[in-house]
This record gives C-alpha cells, structure tokens and sequence, in this order.
C-alpha cells in the first residue's frame, strides 16, 4: 500500500501510532526515537495516525486592509513569531489564511537594536526573571452594531508573551484598579513592577510597584462591523472572542524560544522552580 507522507515528515504511520500507544514520557520517547518533543506531543495529540491538511478549507488570498491592520497590531502586541500568529489569526480570529498569505502581508519587523530586551529561555540564562507587566488602555470607536465607543484594557508580560485583555464600555478609577488587581491574581508570574501607559493605578494592599509613563491615548476607528472583519465575531460577543484570544495564545501553541513550552505553562514552571 502506498503510504502519501508530507515532504518534511519526521515520522512514519507506524511510529506515530507506537508514540499514541506508549506510556514514556515525552521526552523519553524523544530522545529514544531522535525527534523533537513537540513532534511527539503533536502526536500523542492526534487520534488518527496520517498528515492533516496543510492549508485551511477556505483560503483568503487577498485580505481585507482593515483584516492587515488588526493582524499586524496583533503581532506588534503579543510579540509572535509567523507559526504562533498563524495559530492566532485561524483559530483565535477566524480568518482562513495560509502561511505564505499571512506572511505576505506582515509589515516588516522593526530591526532589533542592540542591547534589546532577551525573551524565553535566553532571557533566563542571562539572569532575567519575568517579574514586571506593561499595561496599556486602547479607546476604540467602533461601529454602532458593535457597542459604539468601548476602551481595551490589555497587559503584557514581556519575556514570555503572556498577554490579558478585556473590553469595558467605560473606564473609571474603580474599574482600572479593580481590572489590575484581576490581572494580577491570573498572572501566573512573581509580579513586583507594573509599567502603566496613559493611565495610572492603585494598589494600596499589595507590595507591587507602578510606574506610571504619560501617554496620549489615540482613539482607533473602525468604521466596518467587525463580524466583517473577524469571522468569530459572528459566533460570539466581542468581551468573549478577546478573552479566548488570550487563551488561545497563553496555552494553546508551544513555543521554541519557551523551550517548548505555552506561555502560561513557562510562567507556571519558573514559579514552581522547575
């Protein structure tokens, strides 16, 4: 029988289904077979044993500019890489592209200067420990089908990517110190600074440090109903498609500068000491 393999293939049916059926752990099997870690859960995953489709059911060639400009803040806010965003843009957002198309249209990247801020593991090894969160506030005015004017309320934690958003009708002293406080019980990092932009924040009953950096807050239009834009929208209010977004990058894709590893699960990790 003719067995169909994807070019890059590291593996065959057979060895696929002995990974589904053994008890080792992943690394064992790893190391006993000359494969990534990441390749054995992908595996360990999967229920069927052959190669799923590389490229969506419904492909957009050409992307809306507005479809442009929220993929490309959506880099510039969680740091990605292409496969993670990938993941973000077809499964967080909905919108059906290949990875060809999707890097087509990513603004280039901004040259990294000397001396820039390490990520993931080679931030670690060179003494750096997640211990700080950048918060920002986002006025939108969006379309009336979509609530009008709303303010995104969004954090950072920069080595890792972690990332928390959510969206309020309105913004008040109560709320912003309320929503920090929540973010800081959902952050599964050591946190002791917070940088705020545009806003500042009370914390009086806890020892966390904020550093408060004026900023002039931009107010950015939508003039289009977003289901337009962001196919999951059609499914789902808006406050909930920015939550599962969230998620969907802190635990859904392991990432190589992690050391293979979400974001939620490096974080978790380091505070264990492991």
């Amino acid at each position: 029988m003719e067995i169909k393999l994807h070019a890059n293939a590291t593996t065959t049916p057979r060895v696929r289904r002995y990974l589904q059926q053994s008890d080792k752990s992943d690394r064992e099997l790893a190391v006993e077979l000359g494969i990534s870690v990441t390749t054995v859960r992908r595996w360990r995953n999967r229920r069927q044993v052959s190669d799923n489709q590389t490229t969506p059911r419904v492909i957009h060639k050409a992307l809306r500019q507005e479809q442009v400009m929220l993929i490309n803040a959506l880099r510039d806010a969680t740091g990605a890489p292409l496969d993670e965003l990938l993941h973000l843009v077809n499964d967080g957002l909905g919108i059906a592209v290949s990875r060809a198309t999707l890097n087509r249209y990513l603004k280039p990247a901004a040259v990294k200067q000397k001396g820039a801020p390490l990520q993931g593991v080679k931030a670690l090894k060179a003494g750096v420990r997640p211990h700080a969160l950048a918060l920002h506030h986002v006025p939108l005015s969006l379309h009336m089908d979509d609530g009008g004017e709303q303010h995104l309320l969004w954090a950072r934690e920069p080595i890792s990517g972690w990332c928390y958003a959510r969206l309020y009708a309105g913004v008040s002293q109560p709320l912003l110190d309320n929503w920090t406080k929540a973010l800081l019980e959902a952050c599964p990092a050591d946190i002791q600074s917070l940088e705020t932009f545009g806003f500042e924040v009370t914390l009086a009953e806890r020892s966390v440090a904020v550093n408060a950096h004026p900023e002039k807050r931009r107010t950015v239009q939508v003039a289009l109903p977003l289901a337009e834009i962001v196919p999951h929208v059609n499914a789902q209010a808006l406050g909930s498609l920015l939550i599962n977004l969230c998620e969907c990058y802190n635990r859904g894709k392991a990432q190589k500068k992690l050391g293979e590893r979400t974001p939620q699960a490096f974080l978790e990790a380091l505070r264990r000491g492991d």
